[in-house]
């Protein structure tokens, strides 16, 4: 019998109806209570490539994991356009996870690249990891995909996340439905926002790792470099301060990192790029208050990140429809 894992209380469930039946994720006692690893004396190492659509927060369950914003987050769809890896390490096992761009229907130059990243993320695991909300069912474009992971001989994982915001009742039939497509070997809902469950999952995903040393130095948390993560950070804070096309019109490009020796304080420069010059005029602001806003919070994160004072120099330019010529869009957005 297919068990499903219960994330408040660390017991298991032994059919979907009992989160129907059991008050919710309120989970009722079984004997299987204890998850025990194959063999604990083994420090276990590996790729766990973590799929999913679209906005279904892949980034925030490895920001949740890392200890750190390794990887940006929105409530904008399409906000990751890079595959990053990020590195969690405990005293067991280094796991490597990749994130990846949401899977979608792409429109455009740009949505098939991101696209065309995420599907990288089927190669080179050891174990995949599928990311979905509690829907309910197998919505047609997870069909579409899932027959492509059924193909692949590896240990798969699904993660119902966004618990905390979804009924018993949505999550018991989203189980059941991705149940019957006969694709995953551990089914475990959980909340990435308010950690629920992921322990569990990090559990479950160690126990199905090779056994292996480290794949990078200790206290190694991304394989990006800080200038990548320096425009990264200034492009999240322009998803979440600008709306319609806008966020999908930028890309932000690392200028300049340079420490001043003579006092705690790193100098940077981060070029934001639009397709349009009316676009320059938004981003920029009444009087420069947009820009100075991006600038602000950007640079807050960044001093949390590195722990040390930021001057962060922001400069608007045009790239003329970037977004819909290739050789801009490898060299800008991915």
């Amino acid at each position: 019998m297919l068990e499903y894992v219960c994330d408040f209380r660390r017991r298991i469930l032994t059919n979907r109806d009992d989160f129907l039946t059991g008050g919710g994720l309120h989970c009722k006692p079984s004997p299987l209570v204890v998850i025990i690893s194959l063999d604990m004396n083994k420090f276990k190492s590996g790729f766990a490539n973590l799929l999913g659509r679209t906005n279904v927060g892949k980034s925030t369950f490895i920001n949740r994991l890392v200890g750190e914003k390794v990887s940006i987050t929105s409530q904008k769809p399409q906000t990751t356009r890079n595959r990053i890896r990020c590195i969690y390490e405990d005293e067991t096992a280094q796991i490597v996870f990749l994130d990846t761009p949401g899977l979608h229907k792409p429109t455009g130059v740009l949505g098939e690249h991101l696209v065309k990243e995420a599907r990288k993320g089927l190669k080179g695991a050891d174990v995949l990891i599928y990311m979905v909300e509690p829907w309910g069912e197998v919505p047609e474009v997870d069909e579409n995909f899932l027959r492509k992971l059924a193909g692949i001989d590896l240990p798969r994982i699904l993660l119902v996340n966004k618990v905390d915001v979804n009924s018993p009742a949505d999550i018991a039939e989203t189980l059941k439905a991705y149940e019957d497509a006969v694709i995953f070997d551990e089914y475990v809902p959980i909340s990435a926002l308010t950690g629920d469950g992921v322990d569990i999952a990090l559990e479950r995903l160690t126990d199905l790792l090779p056994a292996g040393e480290r794949l990078f130095p200790e206290g190694t948390t991304t394989d990006k470099p800080t200038s990548f993560l320096v425009s990264e950070y200034v492009r999240e804070k322009i998803f979440r301060l600008t709306y319609e096309e806008l966020p999908y019109s930028v890309a932000t490009q690392t200028r300049y990192i340079k420490e001043r020796e003579d006092e705690d304080l790193t100098e940077m420069g981060v070029d934001v790029f639009v397709v349009r010059k009316s676009q320059k005029g938004i981003i920029i602001g009444k009087s420069g208050k947009m820009i100075k806003k991006i600038g602000v919070r950007a640079r807050k994160d960044l001093e949390r990140m590195l722990g040390t004072k930021i001057y962060l120099d922001l400069k608007v330019k045009v790239s003329k429809n970037w977004n819909k010529r290739e050789q801009e869009v490898k060299r800008l957005g991915g």
